[in-house]
């Protein structure tokens, strides 16, 4: 009896406690800024730690759309991988893709979006 009354008082408090949604420890809010921050690297985090939110968060998402022309290609490489663990969803990104994919300077670039359009025509 006390077993099931301790469980009870768990799955009750763990259901009120609907805080935002974290990604390596820290709310998608943070990460959405850090696409922002000055270096590269942080970007780059950023992307990989929305990504992995997917469509849990709906900031995330057009987040990472509008910062598919990030300056560095590395950093535009993760943005369209991120986009991608959206699913459905990421065929909202065709139009940018397409653009990325005929006219980015970077080849890697170009490949990874030709890529993620492919996988586009994969979702139902």
């Amino acid at each position: 009896m006390r077993i099931l009354m301790l469980a009870g008082a768990v799955i009750l408090l763990n259901g009120c406690n609907k805080g935002p949604i974290l990604a390596g420890g820290k709310p998608v809010a943070h990460w959405v800024q850090a696409l922002n921050d000055p270096d590269a690297k942080v970007r780059k985090a950023a992307a990989i730690k929305l990504g992995n939110v997917g469509p849990a968060d709906a900031t995330a998402f057009p987040a990472l759309h509008n910062a598919l022309h990030d300056g560095d290609a590395d950093v535009r490489c993760e943005m369209i991988l991120a986009l991608v663990k959206f699913g459905r969803k990421a065929k909202e990104a065709s139009a940018s893709l397409d653009e990325l994919r005929l006219h980015d300077p970077d080849a890697k670039v170009r490949d990874y979006a030709a890529k993620a359009l492919a996988k586009f025509d994969q979702f139902p």
